[in-house]
């Protein structure tokens, strides 16, 4: 038995997640994000994090990405191309889901284009790491602000053609 995560289990019995911990986390891991520090969000992700978006793929498409190492390798390209700030606008915790919603400005590194756009997630935690997160875009306005700036998020150095 892994004494590790025996001592989890015990530090979850003790002192059971709720909706406070739950925000000291992801606000935790927003400060991280806007400071630039990838590793400091994925400090709250477990191993195989599961991270999907509705839109993000080179033609728009849902992308699922597994894994620490690929999520890193997918938050690291977006912070190329682009600087990011979000916060939590609002926050709900229902049985074992976690509800959000941010208020999020990208600026694109390359034209200096801003887009300022809201993000819904729903979050699953693992103990006291989130485990899973499902994004969820306004597709729409965020093809548009790829194309415009004339790149896509998965091919940072193709660019795109307007159509």
């Amino acid at each position: 038995m892994d004494v590790a995560l025996d001592v989890s289990r015990i530090g979850r019995d003790l002192f059971p997640i709720n909706i406070e911990i739950i925000r000291a986390i992801l606000e935790s891991a927003q400060e991280a994000w806007n400071s630039g520090s990838v590793e400091g969000v994925l400090d709250k992700y477990v191993e195989d994090i599961i991270y999907t978006t509705n839109t993000g793929g080179p033609k728009g498409e849902s992308v699922t990405i597994q894994g620490k190492e690929n999520v890193r390798h997918r938050y690291l390209t977006a912070m190329e191309q682009v600087e990011s700030r979000s916060q939590i606008e609002y926050l709900r915790w229902d049985n074992g889901l976690v509800r959000t919603r941010l208020l999020v400005d990208m600026q694109h590194r390359e034209t200096g284009v801003v887009l300022t756009t809201r993000l819904r997630q729903i979050i699953r935690f693992r103990g006291f790491l989130i485990a899973e997160i499902q994004d969820f875009h306004d597709a729409a306005r965020l093809a548009a602000f790829w194309r415009f700036v004339g790149a896509t998020l998965e091919h940072p150095q193709q660019k795109t053609e307007s159509v």
